[in-house]
């Protein structure tokens, strides 16, 4: 295995530059070890207000004459991750300072559109998803998204008027930007090149062959872009032609802005201000008045309550509309029919063999007691209380191993092994061009505890070549190739190609097959918790 090493590092020595003319003005960026073209943190829309919808760069906006080669900051967030408390701190944000900055949007950047595509925490700038290596490979322009996150990205509420879905937003805006701009890097030279990392990918820059990637609360994004998507006005099309979901997906409507009021009035509380201020979200906006850290803070500690302090996307007509019901939409096949009319040929989507390891680690189950409580950060009580029952019932004297194992269990299922099922089932009943695929293996040097569990599978998408082993290298190629080759069989045939309940898996030893899904009838019987 090489050294792995973080692209701003890389940049820094090599001197040599590479300029791109985008639509405003010209962009140096550097070139990586492998000779790979990359341009870091490069600003897709004005600096945001808090808790504002962005806006667009203008047409006679220009960028600063200056090296885009720096990997200089990260969203404003809360450090209370678990899920990434086996990884360093330098592969998760960025390898320099930890200074955060709440009002800049730069390609790449992130948590959320391919990798973290998270909502609550991460960088664009982690080592396991910067993608010089597969862009050198395929020939492919990669991207990587940076975009409001927790608090920050997804406040709402009716009163005040917070629209909410900002990191959406965000993430739109960006997706935007590289339809229009995308071309300016595919034929720069002979190498190929890498505008970041994740989120997004085109081969050799053509803006009608770009695709969206999204893993874990990445996928969900991908998700909600589809689902904006589908219902973009008369005459409007995608900016991209397929999307890939990994390890996530969509399972029931939103919450309301007025849902999410008591949430909005908790963190006021927390924060020593008073909700029903007429000014309150003035105040709010005042970074002055309401830092960023002391936000974060009391969401990293909860002291805004358990029930209230993971932040997510809601019903917005300007983003996700509430009528119809977007899962009613979803499962009349007008969601389909909508995104192949908007131009969306393809869609692929899929799970690992042990996602609830991962899972069960994302917060703290010392008991059987709190295994419902923290269900109840993501989904509704009585949907909690439904959920639940599907499950073994532990003793309450049960350990906290055999407590965080259930507690995984559920939480995966919900967040993953059943929603990607579900809308691998709703795409695929009305002719849609679905591929689903399982990965059953992922480097062993790269699996906690031996589990092949969520987001280990990211050193495979990305042909992370310094964290593989040389043997481990042509199976993460064959993979890739083999979902292209499926992929253009798919928008070649414009219908599936296969029965839902059979998925493309990389299998234990290491092979790629077509196989039966083990699981099909078990996880599809959660749908009467719905």
């Amino acid at each position: 295995m090489t050294e792995d090493r973080h692209l701003h590092d890389e940049l820094a020595a090599n001197s040599a530059r590479v300029i791109a003319e985008t639509k405003f003005g010209p962009i140096k960026g550097g070139r990586a070890a492998n000779n790979c073209a990359v341009w870091l943190e490069i600003p897709y829309a004005l600096p945001p207000g808090r808790f504002e919808d962005p806006k667009p760069l203008p047409d006679n906006f220009r960028y600063e004459d200056q090296e885009y080669i720096k990997e200089s900051s990260y969203c404003a967030q809360p450090t209370n991750d678990g899920q990434a408390s086996s990884r360093a701190v330098d592969n998760n944000l960025k390898p320099t300072s930890r200074e955060w900055n709440e009002h800049r949007y730069t390609v790449p950047g992130q948590s959320g559109a391919r990798e973290a595509n998270r909502e609550s925490f991460g960088s664009p700038h982690g080592l396991k998803g910067q993608g010089q290596y597969v862009s050198a490979e395929r020939e492919e322009v990669r991207v990587n998204i940076g975009y409001r996150l927790s608090a920050f990205g997804f406040l709402a509420s009716d009163q005040p008027k917070i629209n909410g879905n900002f990191g959406f937003k965000d993430q739109w805006l960006a997706l935007k930007w590289c339809s229009e701009n995308i071309d300016r890097f595919g034929g720069l030279s002979k190498f190929p090149l890498a505008l970041g990392n994740e989120s997004m990918k085109s081969l050799a820059g053509d803006p009608e062959n770009i695709q969206i990637l999204g893993l874990s609360a990445g996928a969900h994004s991908v998700h909600q872009i589809l689902h904006h998507v589908s219902r973009l006005p008369e005459g409007m099309r995608a900016p991209f032609k397929s999307a890939v979901l990994m390890s996530n997906a969509i399972v029931l409507k939103p919450k309301s802005p007025h849902e999410l009021r008591p949430q909005f009035e908790a963190l006021c509380r927390v924060l020593d201000l008073d909700p029903k201020d007429p000014n309150i979200l003035d105040i709010m906006r005042d970074s002055s008045r309401v830092s960023a850290s002391k936000i974060t803070h009391v969401i990293e500690t909860d002291k805004i309550g358990t029930e209230y302090g993971t932040f997510r996307g809601c019903l917005d007509d300007n983003w996700m509309a509430m009528d119809p019901d977007p899962m009613a939409w979803h499962t009349s096949g007008q969601f389909a029919s909508n995104l192949l009319a908007k131009g969306v040929k393809s869609v692929v989507v899929g799970d690992l063999k042990d996602e609830w390891y991962l899972y069960s680690i994302a917060h703290p189950i010392p008991t059987p007691a709190g295994i419902k409580p923290n269900l109840e950060r993501y989904y509704p009580e009585d949907m909690v209380d439904r959920m639940v029952k599907k499950y073994r019932t532990l003793p309450d004297n049960a350990t906290e191993e055999a407590s965080m194992r259930l507690f995984g269990e559920v939480l995966s299922d919900f967040q993953v092994h059943f929603p990607v099922r579900l809308l691998a089932r709703d795409l695929h009943s009305v002719g849609y061009p679905i591929l689903r695929y399982q990965v059953r293996w992922t480097p062993e040097q790269n699996r906690p505890k031996g589990y092949v569990t969520h987001a280990t599978d990211s050193c495979l998408w990305h042909l992370r070549i310094p964290v593989l082993e040389p043997d481990q290298v042509p199976i993460a190629k064959s993979w890739l190739e083999r979902i292209e080759s499926e992929v253009q069989i798919l928008e070649a045939d414009g219908k599936p190609a296969r029965p839902v309940t059979q998925v493309l898996t990389l299998k234990e030893d290491k092979k790629i097959e077509w196989c039966e899904d083990p699981e099909w009838e078990e996880k599809i019987r959660l749908l009467d918790v719905l």
